[in-house]
This record gives C-alpha cells, sequence and structure tokens, in this order.
C-alpha cells in the first residue's frame, strides 16, 4: 500500500484501552509485551494503531494531537454515535471536514480521535472487516484516517516529510473561525484521508518526554525509487537515522529532537 501505515502513542492503563478499541469500538487486537496494536481482521498495514504502556503516562505534551480512524460510510458513523452513546463516552456532533463527515471523541488519557466516513473518499483503501467483533462488520473502523500532529520547527518537518520521504504538500486550512494559525497537509502515494498527515506549529516548545521516545507515525510505500531516494537524501543531508529490517521488510526511521518518530517502510507485493 501507499498510505499511513501505523501510529503508536501511549496510555497509562492498558486495560483500559482494551475495553475502548476492542470491547467498544470492536477492532481486532493483538499483544506484543507491554503494549497492544489494533486493527482490521487481519490487523493489515494502515489499520494499525499501537499503545505502548507507560506509568503515570500523560499526552500534554504529545505531539499528536488527534489521531484519525475510518469507517465505510455515513451510516456507520451513526452507528458508531450509537454505540458511544450506550457507553456514555462523549462525542462531538457530525462536523465536516473537506467534504467529510467526522465526530471527535477522547479516550481515558484524553487523546483525541476523529473517526471519519470513507463514504465520499478515494486514495488508500480500508482494510477488512472481522465478524468477531461487537460492531457490525459493515460499520466497523477499518483503516487510520489523517493524523494531526504539532512540532516545533514546521520547515524543517515539512523538509523531511516532502525532501526525504517524498510526501506532496497540497493543502491547508483554517482549523477554528477563530484560529490565527493554518495546518499543513501532506500526503503520500494517491492521498486521501489513509494517506494525508496535518502539521502546525506548536505554540510551546515540545521536549523529549521523560520516558523516551513513544509517539510514531509510519509511512508506507511500494515504490523502491521512492525509498532509495530517502536514503540517498539522507546520507546526502546526514540527518540521523536508523534503518530496520523486519520479516523482510525495510524501514527507515527519522527521531526529531523533541521525541517524534517518523518511519518510511518499504512494502514489496
Amino acid at each position: 500500500m501507499n498510505g499511513l501505515r501505523s501510529v503508536t502513542t501511549g496510555t497509562n492503563n492498558l486495560e483500559q484501552t482494551k475495553t475502548l478499541f476492542k470491547d467498544t469500538l470492536g477492532l481486532s487486537v493483538e499483544s506484543k509485551g507491554n503494549a497492544l496494536r489494533f486493527g482490521d481482521a487481519e490487523l493489515s498495514s494502515g489499520t494499525r494503531i499501537h499503545f505502548v504502556e507507560i506509568p503515570n503516562y500523560q499526552n500534554e505534551d504529545n505531539h499528536i494531537d488527534n489521531i484519525g480512524l475510518r469507517v465505510p460510510s455515513d451510516e456507520g458513523l451513526d452507528e458508531y454515535i450509537s454505540i458511544l452513546d450506550q457507553k456514555q463516552i462523549e462525542h462531538s456532533a457530525i462536523t465536516d471536514l473537506n467534504g467529510h463527515a467526522y465526530i471527535e471523541f477522547k479516550d481515558h488519557n484524553g487523546q483525541s480521535f476523529h473517526l471519519y466516513s470513507n463514504e465520499h473518499n478515494t486514495g488508500a483503501p480500508l482494510g477488512t472487516p472481522t465478524f468477531d467483533s461487537t460492531v457490525n462488520p459493515l460499520h466497523q473502523i477499518q483503516g487510520l484516517g489523517p493524523v494531526l500532529v504539532k512540532v516545533n520547527e514546521l520547515l524543517l518537518t515539512q523538509s523531511i516529510l516532502t525532501n526525504v520521504f517524498g510526501l506532496t504538500h497540497f493543502a491547508e486550512y483554517t482549523p477554528h473561525p477563530d484560529s490565527d494559525y493554518k495546518v499543513q497537509v501532506f500526503r503520500i502515494g494517491d492521498g486521501g484521508l489513509g494517506g494525508e498527515i496535518h502539521i502546525f506549529a506548536s505554540t510551546e516548545e515540545l521536549k523529549m518526554p521523560e520516558q523516551g521516545i513513544v509517539e510514531q507515525i509510519e509511512f508506507a510505500t511500494e515504490s523502491k525509487a521512492q525509498f532509495q531516494n530517502a536514503l540517498q537524501q539522507l546520507e546526502s543531508i546526514g540527518i540521523p537515522y536508523q534503518t530496520l529490517d523486519q520479516d523482510g521488510e525495510k524501514s527507515l526511521r527519522i527521531t526529531e529532537n523533541s521525541g517524534i518518530t517518523f518511519i518510511l517502510t518499504l512494502e514489496i507485493k
């Protein structure tokens, strides 16, 4: 695929996170030590959100301001509104972003999530529903959506995303009528809700958290040329990076000084 591959953040209680994402929202789950990852039936690329348990975790200094998730249709959005109401989980009214309906809710850590309808979307596809779920397969969350990220140095992050990873800057928007800043939108591959990252400059300096690096945003590409160009750019510019090789898939990992990691993974069909 070409798009968002996975998102990683923290939680102070894995059991509470599991209750929300598996029992209430109906995602599949897999345990990995002190972490859980959730996704579609196969925990496919483009559907995975990872939570790492950290004692006394607080998200005030998080870079990831909001994590997007996608349901197949507007009807699916209505289904989740009903589910959240039944569980007495607060959520926003249905809102629109660039023609896409969504609602906002938060987990027990205060992490914000946007649940988007994929009905009018193109680009990165959805995953596969599971029948082992509390939610109707027709309406289940089946993919990641746009991730909203705040950063210390907007131009530096923009350079990494475009000049190194090969993303395209293609839009900007004002998040609220009274906002005095704009959010910059970048896409990978064919883009769409499953291939976008939205970034803006933080008003306060973000520092490396005491627990170390937790937040990660991973992109996937099927283009060997794009991956090789990223590697060459890193060597040329001299930005510190790591190479990873897991299950035959190669990745490039860059961590900003404030503690957020961006990963580009080459997926070979």
